[in-house]
């Protein structure tokens, strides 16, 4: 069983992770052109979607329906 100490601790992983990779793909991709793109902001933050596939997968469940 993940104690609440481990989760805290991917999860704080996880969000470090996401502010790097976003910091170097805004520094090293494209710019984008003139035209606005609008898009509805997601509800959760990647780091949280990380962690629920990262605990996902050490639950051993087979669905994610299930999970």
């Amino acid at each position: 069983m993940i104690t609440e100490d481990k989760i805290t601790e991917i999860f704080c992983m996880a969000d470090d992770f996401c502010k790097f990779f976003n910091a170097m793909t805004t520094k090293y991709t494209l710019k984008p052109t003139g035209k606005r793109k609008y898009h509805r902001s997601s509800t959760m933050s990647k780091a949280e979607v990380m962690l629920i596939m990262i605990l996902f997968h050490n639950s051993g469940y087979r669905c994610f329906k299930h999970f």
